[in-house]
């Protein structure tokens, strides 16, 4: 098995970018935010974690940037992450201009849904193409116990409303736990 190695030249001022296995890398997640409106128990403890100063955070400016950086090496993909991503004010602002940037990018979102209800629409008309949405149980006290918020409703009304927007095909994550949601796999 090849052991990881830093590269031993600096990244090429021109793409492609290509990886220490000589792959070219031609997707990127960026995340937008450290912060998440769950609590889930395979991520965060209860009482949450210490989230960076909005100050630390960058800039709508400064990520689109980063993302032109990446284009121009070809990447042809994106991912918005988080944290959660819908918590990031005026998101739909910034993937306009994610789209301004990138116009043929294929721009998709993971999210815990919760918001989308509202949002779906307003991304979708700012040039988000399509949602992955976590969802780690379809009953609504295991799906509490997990993320620690009694919200599956609003996660099922998001994914309607993603839906309707045409942020689709829609994709679901599932975090699988033995003896918690593993007789669910097949539901899902």
């Amino acid at each position: 098995m090849d052991t990881w190695q830093p590269p031993q030249t600096a990244p090429p001022s021109e793409g492609p970018l290509l990886d220490t296995f000589g792959r070219v890398a031609d997707d990127l997640r960026i995340s937008v935010t450290d912060r998440c409106n769950f609590r889930c128990v395979f991520c965060m403890p209860a009482e949450g974690l210490k989230w960076l100063p909005k100050d630390e955070i960058l800039t709508f400016e400064e990520l689109t940037r980063l993302l032109g950086i990446f284009v121009s090496l070809g990447v042809r993909s994106i991912k918005v992450t988080g944290g959660e991503p819908t918590v990031r004010a005026d998101l739909p602002t910034l993937v306009s201009m994610f789209r301004e940037a990138g116009p043929e990018l294929d721009m998709s979102m993971t999210t815990n849904g919760i918001l989308l209800d509202r949002l779906a629409e307003p991304l979708a008309r700012a040039g988000l193409d399509r949602v992955t949405v976590s969802c780690h149980s379809l009953m609504p006290h295991r799906f509490e116990g997990m993320t620690r918020r009694d919200a599956l409703d609003k996660v099922f009304a998001g994914l309607r409303a993603a839906e309707e927007a045409g942020l689709t095909p829609i994709k679901i994550n599932c975090v699988v736990i033995g003896g918690e949601n593993q007789d669910e796999v097949v539901d899902f």
